[in-house]
């Protein structure tokens, strides 16, 4: 499944809500080893959250210290301190329990006079999904945050109650992205329940939540960038899929046009050992095991460059995708929050706590915070980078691979690489014309061509610019949302042409049978070429005659209901590669990813 594209906002019907297939499944939430997998789970199947209890003690042991920065007259950007320019401005003066201090807080997080809009413009995401992968983020992020009890148990409840909060991506430099979970917690802005549009608060009701009170700084809790690392997770897990169909489309490719597999042996694989290169050629040998293309019938030494140098370019889409994968799970899996609330900390575990700069931040402990000590700081952890880079990168190897999915098509319609004409294979088996391959009679056509040229324009990065806001205090941009819908963008009209490419492939396994009942194909592609073609037979009339019926050749219902480019980008967007490829175990470089913990790593004294 890969994300939609989101219409217009004023149209209520255009949202997509999940299928919670996965509504009797708990995913738990430490704050530090969500997976991308577990946030799938959650953002699109439905699973249910829980909070672990290292999750709410390490929110309140933040929470607590920044009440015990205030006692202790501790400057905290964005608590007692306005933001921006007005940075050194004091905005809470008093202890905790003083009446100045209740007094502003109440004022603070009094209910608006007017009512409350998401900030943005334009349309809000379409996608339920993206939403709950905001919130999912957002709360695993909360072990580092402080938030009090309530914000911290509210975002769970709007996720296991189906909440969800609207979101407008437009019109932000993206310099975090300011996410509106606290507004709809409070019942304010628009939110989503039920795929329908509504007011905040009477999504609350329907759900049978209240709005919650906020207390201490949870009012300062929209400055992280959930709504970017929920989206690149649910685009890291599609963009798994996406290679995995590449590969056994690729390995169709090989069978259809008897090609050679010495550039994926090991003599060649092992003298250039790029990890993902080799990983890409092992896959795509074990599919094909059992294939004609290993047997000693003739076929010609040296294929098209586009087909013999696909794993080189495979393997850097795999090694970009795992580089994405692994800064997703860091940016899931800790804090981007301004300021950086580090409760334990001491001056003794680096040299530069010790300094009279950085002991201006140092609060020592007290009665807030359960005596424990720590570190507030200011930061610039909100920079979505280098997620951004990462996201921006794979559109270009991406691009370099899906070049030659195109020109590969191609080959076969030149007999030079075939060594076989489809026509005469056709005729001399009795078998009419109209062959239902991409061009007439399997190779090439306009549409695959027509699509690489949506797709190349989307491999060049969108340039960043610097902006002049709030006095130059904020003076960069980064706009990571406008480059994941681009990259999302990308994924989609790739898998198109990957469309294009399986029709292709099997409509030259089709002739490679014809010439030899004997040939066998793997396992693998074998079985994606047998259930497409259940749905767009080998044989198929395009469209009916003058007294609207069928020429003779075979057809099914699914045959004659749309185009094979609709019926195969379709295929693609309902099944699943491990369908076809489950047995396929070739373990990825490096094994399984280990996610670094945030903050455990201290200098010696």
């Amino acid at each position: 499944m890969l994300l939609g594209i989101s219409g217009p906002a004023s149209a209520e019907t255009d949202y997509r809500p999940i299928t919670p297939t996965m509504a009797d499944r708990t995913v738990t939430l430490t704050g530090h080893d969500l997976s991308i997998d577990q946030l799938v789970d959650i953002a699109r199947f439905g699973a249910k959250v829980r909070v672990a209890d290292e999750l709410r003690d390490g929110a309140a042991a933040s929470f607590g210290l920044i009440l015990q920065a205030q006692a202790e007259k501790v400057p905290v950007y964005l608590f007692n301190r306005l933001p921006g320019s007005g940075r050194e401005q004091a905005s809470l003066v008093g202890d905790p329990d003083s009446e100045t201090f209740k007094a502003e807080i109440a004022r603070r997080y009094a209910p608006p006079e007017t009512p409350q809009l998401p900030a943005g413009f334009g349309e809000d995401i379409k996608d339920e999904e993206v939403g709950r992968a905001m919130l999912a983020v957002d709360l695993n992020n909360m072990r580092y945050l402080a938030a009090s009890p309530a914000y911290v148990q509210g975002i769970a409840d709007l996720l296991n109650h189906g909440v969800t909060p609207a979101v407008y991506w437009r019109g932000a430099i993206g310099e975090a992205d300011f996410v509106p979970t606290g507004q709809t917690l409070r019942g304010l802005g628009l939110a989503y329940f039920k795929g329908r549009r509504m007011p905040a608060a009477e999504a609350l009701s329907a759900a049978g939540l209240h709005p919650i009170q906020f207390a201490g700084a949870d009012g300062n809790l929209v400055t992280t960038s959930a709504l970017s690392a929920g989206f690149a997770a649910l685009l890291v897990y599609d963009l798994r899929r996406f290679l995995g169909w590449h590969d056994l489309i690729w390995s169709m490719d090989l069978n259809a046009m008897n090609g050679s597999i010495g550039p994926l042996s090991l003599p060649v694989q092992s003298t250039r050992p790029f990890p993902w290169a080799n990983f890409a050629a092992r896959r795509v040998l074990e599919m094909l095991k059992g294939s004609y293309v290993f047997n000693g019938e003739y076929r010609i030494i040296q294929d098209p460059e586009s087909l013999r140098a696909t794993v080189w370019r495979a393997g850097s889409v795999w090694q970009s995708w795992a580089r994405l994968r692994d800064t997703v799970l860091i940016q899931m899996n800790s804090t981007d929050h301004n300021p950086t609330i580090r409760p334990g900390f001491s001056p003794g575990d680096s040299w530069e706590l010790a300094t009279p700069q950085l002991l201006k931040y140092h609060v020592k402990g007290g009665r807030w915070s359960n005596g424990m000590g720590g570190y507030i700081l200011s930061n610039s952890n909100w920079d979505p980078y280098p997620l951004v880079d990462d996201v921006e990168a794979f559109s270009i190897p991406l691009t370099n691979l899906m070049v030659a999915v195109v020109e590969r098509v191609h080959r076969f319609e030149d007999s030079f690489f075939t060594v076989t004409d489809p026509k005469e294979v056709l005729k001399t088996h009795g078998q009419p014309g109209g062959a239902s391959g991409v061009g007439g009679s399997g190779g090439g056509g306009g549409i695959i061509d027509a699509l690489w040229q949506e797709l190349k324009p989307l491999a060049n990065p969108v340039a960043p610019d610097g902006v002049t806001a709030d006095r130059g205090v904020g003076d960069l941009d980064a706009v990571p949302m406008l480059k994941l819908m681009r990259l999302r963008q990308a994924m989609g009209i790739a898998q198109d042409m990957l469309g294009q490419d399986m029709l292709n492939a099997a409509f030259w396994m089709d002739i490679r049978k014809l010439e030899d009942p004997a040939r066998s194909f793997g396992p693998a592609p074998t079985s994606l070429w047998t259930t497409l073609r259940q749905l767009v037979p080998f044989q198929r009339q395009p469209s009916l005659g003058p007294a609207g019926t069928a020429s003779g050749l075979a057809t099914t219902p699914a045959a004659l209901s749309d185009t094979p480019a609709n019926l195969a980008s379709s295929f693609l967007r309902s099944h699943a590669p491990d369908e076809f490829d489950a047995a396929i175990a070739v373990p990825m470089p490096g094994g399984e990813p280990v996610i670094p913990r945030a903050g455990l790593t201290r200098a010696s004294r």
